[in-house]
């Protein structure tokens, strides 16, 4: 039988999305799938959606918490399979997502995968494909750019919070980049997949259209960091922060590419 595979979604008001994204992990076809989902006491439709699916469902809840973070961590502490994802309410996974995270991880040692998700508008109309990369050499960068993967096509072993802990409950937007920089700066870097895994839809109601609050989340990554550094890596961040405020370069790494504004590609 293949891995257990546990998927968590977390939700809140998001009828409109929220059985596609049901159907996208339910029609996979996995033979060993455990699907959780974590409703924050949705007012609009959800529940009703919740349960003409919940005889498919490991388990469900409708009821308030302290925010996505909250509601993911409660997940992930439900959850009982050997390989964990988590998939928004508004975004979905393409056929073939989990066998090939899980192949790429059962023939590998690394506690996780990332592949690549495609961004589309309300229209699915395409808007951009952002494809995992590894971090640059350079440490300093990791934390200022900063580096990570494409949240909805990644996929970890559940060693990776056992051992690592899980996602930071004092972050509100960008704990699962914060969790990425957790791995590596432990030394365990992700098995990449150049094939799309899920499917981002960015909408006006989506938590990531106002920038702002990610950006501003994000600076914690030094002060959380500082410390991994070398002496020369901290000189080095200090010379890049100091460019940085002249105005010399701009933040271009994976929180940047993830949430930035561009048109789409067809009308």
């Amino acid at each position: 039988m293949r891995p257990k595979l546990s998927i968590v979604t977390p939700s809140y008001n998001q009828a409109g999305f929220l059985e596609r994204t049901l159907r996208s992990v339910l029609e996979q076809g996995y033979e060993n799938l455990e699907y959780i989902v974590m409703d924050g006491g949705s007012t609009d439709g959800s529940v009703e959606i919740l349960e003409r699916y919940s005889d498919r469902l490991a388990g469900w809840v409708s009821k308030p918490d302290r925010g996505q973070t909250d509601a993911l961590n409660q997940g992930l502490r439900r959850a009982t399979g050997d390989i964990v994802a988590y998939i928004n309410s508004d975004d979905h996974y393409l056929p073939g997502a989990f066998d090939a995270a899980v192949d790429a991880l059962t023939q590998s040692d690394a506690l996780w995968a990332a592949g690549a998700a495609r961004f589309v508008d309300i229209h699915d109309r395409l808007i951009s494909v952002w494809r995992a990369a590894p971090p640059v050499r350079r440490r300093v960068w990791w934390l200022l750019g900063p580096w990570g993967v494409p949240q909805a096509a990644t996929f970890w072993r559940r060693e990776a919070f056992d051992r690592y802990g899980l996602f930071r409950e004092d972050m509100h937007y960008v704990f699962d980049t914060e969790f990425g920089l957790r791995l590596a700066f432990a030394g365990e870097l992700p098995v990449l997949l150049d094939r799309e895994l899920a499917v981002r839809v960015e909408h006006e109601d989506a938590k990531s259209w106002d920038l702002r609050p990610f950006e501003e989340e994000q600076k914690r990554f030094v002060e959380l960091y500082r410390s991994r550094l070398t002496r020369a890596e901290r000189v080095s961040l200090a010379t890049a922060q100091a460019l940085r405020r002249l105005g010399f370069f701009r933040a271009t790494g994976a929180a940047s590419r993830l949430y930035r504004r561009v048109r789409p590609l067809a009308n």
